[in-house]
């Protein structure tokens, strides 16, 4: 069984996966058409990207461990579910291009620091 300080953060981490694949499917132009971006910021979007399915891996692995595979199971239910939830209640339409371009900024060290604290303390 998961802590419950960090289930809150996994559908997060699924929620910010979904807007990324957004960004790299070019549909977040539909939302939001007049916001640019950046070279940088789409670099460390794309650096998120990659590194979410990495780190979602390794946190379901240590969280479950060899004794707990439930565990490891609920990282990824609850991944998928606030995956599921952004993607089909198009949560992009709730954030505004100035917050879009910020999440995208800050995506990269937010999943790092979220899989962190789920690893530790879940």
């Amino acid at each position: 069984m998961l802590n419950p300080l960090v289930i809150p953060l996994v559908p997060i981490v699924g929620a910010v996966t979904a807007n990324l694949t957004e960004l790299i499917r070019g549909e977040s132009k539909a939302w939001h058409p007049n916001m640019d971006i950046g070279m940088k910021t789409f670099t460390f979007a794309i650096a998120a990207y990659v590194q979410v399915w990495f780190a979602l891996l390794v946190t379901a692995i240590s969280v479950g461990g060899s004794n707990h595979m439930s565990s490891g199971f609920e990282v990824i239910g609850l991944f998928l579910a606030g995956l599921g939830v952004y993607t089909y209640g198009k949560g992009t339409r709730f954030v505004s291009s100035q917050l879009q371009l910020w999440l995208y900024r800050l995506a990269l060290p937010g999943l790092l620091l979220s899989c962190g604290l789920i690893s530790y303390f879940g």
